[in-house]
């Protein structure tokens, strides 16, 4: 497990970071939904090395959500983050494998 317990190390700063399951999302509208509240985009980050994933905050315009994961996923290596809008439809992803 990552010393971070799920948190994502120092990108948690800004958002509320909830890890639910240990395989790449698998936690995925059984534990938390993909859908972000009405009108938002939702980042759902997966740690491929652990396979931890949950929510890493809800965006107001699918441009903020796309800067977060630019800034997050910088210099980061197993590190996978995904965008689902209001009807849970996936619309971006950042990262890598």
């Amino acid at each position: 497990m990552s010393p971070y317990k799920g948190s994502f190390g120092p990108f948690a700063r800004s958002a509320v970071v909830v890890p639910v399951q240990r395989n790449e999302n698998s936690g995925i509208d059984v534990d938390f939904s993909r859908n972000a509240p009405k009108g938002k985009f939702r980042v759902v980050s997966v740690d491929t090395f652990d396979g931890t994933d949950g929510v890493d905050g809800d965006f107001d315009t699918l441009g903020l959500a796309e800067a977060y994961i630019a800034r997050a996923t910088e210099g980061q290596e197993m590190l996978k983050m995904h965008i689902y809008d209001d009807k849970g439809d996936h619309v971006g992803e950042g990262g890598s494998y």
